[in-house]
């Protein structure tokens, strides 16, 4: 806890920095890189290559898109802890490295994320959903919990196990009284097509995945795992609407820099981030891709992570889920 609350105030300390003539004028180094812990072609390095242009505009700078996958992400995390912390190198991560894994994977990684970070800014954002088959006769999440009550063989798919699909699932049960299986495939789209054919009663995953499935009748989307209706799919209601009460489950994409990095640094970094993020062509991109901007500066974006490593800590630990 404590060290937490030292790096609230670090963050309070370099908004304020942020406010000052000192942040423009701070120089940056030749290169910039956004690094991105996978490989090219998927959501966090589309969002990456989206910004890089509108950040070397602002920045003045070069900015490059690195992608140094490995280890699910723990590499390029890795990798982050040990960088210089002069502003040259910035992770694009999601909340499923930053937040989940590092729990997971608490005795098995060199770096802790609110000691060796600095959380720069959010950058996007998406709803958990659950879902189950078109050709199922559940039309609610009450009704999918009642029918699974009365099965000996309840059970519900991830993409993974370890990830935050797997965790939200085991908070719905305990929010429902539900006792069901945790199944895990190899990935979204086996997931996907075992849901589609009736071969698993329910799925958790993303809303990114599962919409176009939802739109074209293959799948039914129960609701988000949110606190209000997202605004890209705003027919689909919310798990509290329908009076199932737990924690919202939302994942993120947000940027970090190597702790000690300067505050004017950090400050500058921020409010390139916050300008490239309102260009409207970036917003309509990712609005394709059924994602949202969702920017935070540096100070609101540490106490989110904070609060999200408190949020999952115990559900973690109480799972009893151990990796391979």
């Amino acid at each position: 806890m404590a060290s937490f609350t030292r790096r609230l105030l670090i963050a309070c300390s370099m908004s304020l920095l942020g406010l000052s003539g000192t942040a423009q004028a701070q120089s940056l180094p030749p290169l910039v890189k956004l690094v991105v812990p996978y490989p090219p072609g998927g959501s966090v390095d589309i969002l990456a290559r989206l910004i890089q242009q509108p950040l070397q505009d602002q920045l003045k700078t070069t900015v490059v898109v690195d992608n140094k996958p490995g280890a699910g992400g723990r590499i390029s995390a890795s990798l982050l802890k040990r960088s210089p912390a002069d502003g040259s190198v910035v992770l694009i991560a999601p909340n499923a490295l930053t937040t989940i894994q590092s729990l997971v994977y608490a005795h098995q990684i060199d770096y802790k994320v609110m000691e060796d970070f600095i959380p720069l800014a959010r950058l996007a954002s998406y709803p958990m959903a659950l879902a189950v088959p078109a050709t199922s006769s559940v039309r609610t999440a009450p009704e999918l919990v009642s029918a699974m009550k009365n099965n000996k063989d309840a059970s519900y798919g991830t993409s993974g196990a370890g990830g935050m699909a797997h965790f939200a699932g085991l908070v719905f049960g305990k929010a429902t009284g539900l006792e069901w299986t945790h199944v895990a495939f190899k990935g979204g789209a086996p997931l996907v097509t075992d849901l589609i054919g009736g071969h698993l009663p329910a799925a958790i995953d993303t809303l990114v995945d599962q919409i176009e499935h939802h739109r074209a009748g293959k799948i039914r989307v129960l609701g988000v795992f949110s606190d209000k209706r997202y605004v890209l799919a705003p027919d689909i209601p919310t798990l509290a609407e329908q009076g199932i009460g737990m924690n919202p489950v939302e994942g993120w994409f947000g940027a970090f820099l190597p702790a000690g990095t300067p505050g004017p640094v950090v400050a500058r970094l921020d409010q390139a981030i916050a300008s490239a993020l309102a260009s409207q062509e970036v917003k309509d991109r990712l609005n394709k891709m059924v994602l949202q901007t969702a920017y935070l500066g540096s100070r609101d974006f540490t106490r989110l992570q904070a609060a999200e490593l408190q949020q999952w800590a115990p559900v973690v630990k109480d799972s009893g889920f151990k990796p391979d």
